[in-house]
């Protein structure tokens, strides 16, 4: 019963951001970009928060990873194989992306990765400091601005 009530709750919120999208005239793929997903990662979030607080920051920076990881390998996984096996030509993806918009993704999701395991890795010995979390938070910031203004 409980899967039941996580369908229709999942559902009522993908359908809010729609009609929000629909009155305000934002791209709804920008609001799954920006308000679902963080309002998805609110509670890894805190978690990870107290979990680092008391001293198991390797925990925490584990869970920041495996969470969404799990999600994609998973979630998105089981969806597209019951939705290939319902549909007769598979899933049909809009092709109004251009190819260009895939390799700035490649690109920018490249840059993110990288910086982030370069400075983890490479500086302070595995342990991350301020500066890390600011500059990782204004690439964040910096790669949202430009796919919404490309997604205009």
């Amino acid at each position: 019963m409980s899967i039941v009530w996580i369908y229709m709750l999942a559902n009522i919120i993908v359908d809010l951001l729609v009609l929000v999208g629909m009155l305000t005239g934002i791209n709804t793929a920008i609001l799954g970009l920006t308000i679902l997903s963080w309002g998805n990662s609110v509670g890894d979030a805190i978690a990870s928060m107290s979990i680092s607080k008391k001293g198991f920051g390797e925990m925490a920076v584990t869970g920041c990873v495996a969470g969404p990881v799990f999600n994609l390998m998973l979630g998105l996984g089981l969806i597209t194989v019951k939705s290939n096996l319902l549909l007769d030509d598979g899933i049909e993806f809009s092709r109004q992306d251009e190819a260009g918009m895939l390799t700035l993704s490649i690109i920018l999701a490249s840059i993110l990765i990288l910086s982030a395991l370069s400075w983890l890795t490479v500086s302070n010995r595995f342990k991350m400091v301020d500066w890390h979390a600011k500059t990782l938070i204004v690439l964040y910031a910096a790669v949202i601005a430009l796919i919404a203004f490309l997604s205009v």
